[in-house]
């Protein structure tokens, strides 16, 4: 019983230590502008650290530990499936994409068909995903748009965070993955390559999952967006579906799994604490106020967006992407039904880029993001530790006095955690309505060039 007591308090408080410590890191990160050689260095050495150690710790010592998650209980089945040619069948990639497990092959077969592969992949696609957000800021950079200090603060708030780290990097969960197709759509736009850009963003949901299409607005926010390059966009996306059809005869099989799933950490889970919904939930009109809530939102700040955009107030530009993609993602982890805890880290990247920003100035924003990233690895293990209650009120009317304590713990770190995403979605649409304009850009590069 104290081992176990003892284990939870750690997988409780070391999420919530992590959060302070990413804090840390970014305070420090940020105190020293004078020194950027310095800086840089640390924030690399920090990244490989970080990576090739909790990679390590897993793939060596942890891997034989870990009995419940996606990558076992999803991902290994569907690789053996696949390499042993035992296609096709209707749902053999379950809800994801038709590309996702393949590109899992090379790492998953390279470290011997283990959990280290597929973990390695995770790693791999965190990787491409820095490097093509290093290349989109550093092209902003030499425009004037963008300064080094700003990208500084957001990647030491970015690599220490709990969530990426507990996720991506140690556990091999895939949403990250659909962040790597969206940076790299972001750099080929940047450069004027729409054609490739939309093709990519586009392709996310084929290489990731359904979920990817949350950054399908943002990639309408890097430039002008041209609608004869984005319907050749499509092409690849609807070829690997065409194909994907004619193997499985059911492509729409993901899309009715995401709209009947239900899981916990959202604003409709926290309201079973008053009782059970779950029925009202089930039909019409329930079942449809997750679309309606994020659907009026999301469209009232599209509204506001195109508003500033006509009045000259914003312009197309990666801050406005980054900024579209934290606000529309902040509300999909609010208000869908869908919206487990591993899926955290494809909001952690444009975040950081968000709430590290010089228009902003807010410690708050900072911690917003740092408890959303803590609070939903340390709720995970809460709720693991309850046996998963369909319901918060079933756990209170429980006659141990453990488990009510701890029920009330969960309860409210789940309230936190809805008040710091609605935060993040404001600060998000906030970045989006600020993001440079022409007269900006032109005032930047002559401080740029003044110094």
């Amino acid at each position: 019983m104290f081992f176990n007591n003892f284990t939870l308090f750690v997988r409780i408080s070391a999420p919530l230590a992590g959060a302070v410590i990413a804090y840390l890191f970014w305070h420090f990160i940020k105190s020293q502008h004078s020194f950027a050689g310095r800086q840089d260095t640390l924030l690399l050495v920090t990244y490989l650290v970080s990576r090739l150690g909790i990679w390590l710790l897993f793939a060596v010592y942890m891997r034989h530990y870990v009995t419940t998650s996606d990558p076992i209980l999803y991902y290994t089945p569907m690789l053996e499936h696949f390499l042993a040619a035992e296609v096709p069948i209707r749902d053999f990639f379950y809800p994801y994409g038709p590309f996702l497990i393949l590109s899992m092959l090379p790492s998953y077969l390279l470290l011997g068909r283990t959990l280290a592969g597929i973990s390695l992949f995770a790693v791999a696609a965190e990787a491409i995903a820095l490097f093509f957000f290093l290349k989109c800021t550093s092209l902003l950079e030499k425009g004037g748009e963008l300064d080094r200090s700003w990208v500084r603060e957001a990647l030491a708030l970015y690599l220490l965070n709990p969530a990426t780290l507990y996720w991506t990097v140690f556990q091999g969960y895939h949403s990250i993955v659909q962040t790597a197709y969206a940076m790299s759509a972001f750099y080929f736009l940047l450069c004027n390559y729409p054609k490739i850009g939309y093709a990519v963003g586009l392709y996310s949901i084929a290489g990731s999952k359904f979920l990817a299409i949350l950054d399908w607005p943002a990639l309408l926010g890097v430039c002008r967006p041209r609608l004869t390059k984005l319907l050749w966009g499509t092409i690849p996306l609807l070829l690997t579906y065409v194909a994907f059809q004619m193997i499985t005869g059911d492509i729409l099989f993901p899309i009715r799994y995401h709209i009947n799933y239900k899981s916990e950490g959202n604003i409709w889970y926290l309201l079973t604490l008053f009782g059970d919904p779950s029925s009202f939930y089930s039909s019409f009109p329930g079942n449809l106020l997750p679309v309606f809530f994020f659907g009026l939102i999301f469209l009232v700040g599209l509204g506001y967006w195109i508003t500033y955009l006509r009045l000259g107030l914003t312009s197309f530009s990666f801050q406005t992407a980054m900024g579209i993609s934290t606000f529309t993602m902040s509300l999909f982890l609010l208000f869908s039904f869908y919206s487990g805890n591993y899926y955290v880290p494809m909001l952690m990247l444009p975040a950081s880029l968000v709430v590290t920003s010089p228009g902003l100035r807010s410690k708050r924003a900072i911690w917003s993001l740092l408890m959303v990233s803590g609070l939903c690895v340390a709720g995970d293990a809460i709720w693991s530790s309850l046996d998963k209650p369909e319901l918060l009120t079933t756990v209170f009317s429980s006659s141990s006095l453990g488990q009510r304590s701890l029920a009330a713990i969960w309860t409210a770190s789940l309230v936190a955690r809805v008040t710091c995403l609605a935060m993040l979605a404001r600060f998000g649409m906030r970045a989006a309505l600020s993001a440079p304009t022409s007269a900006k850009r032109i005032t930047f590069g002559v401080s740029y060039a003044v110094r």
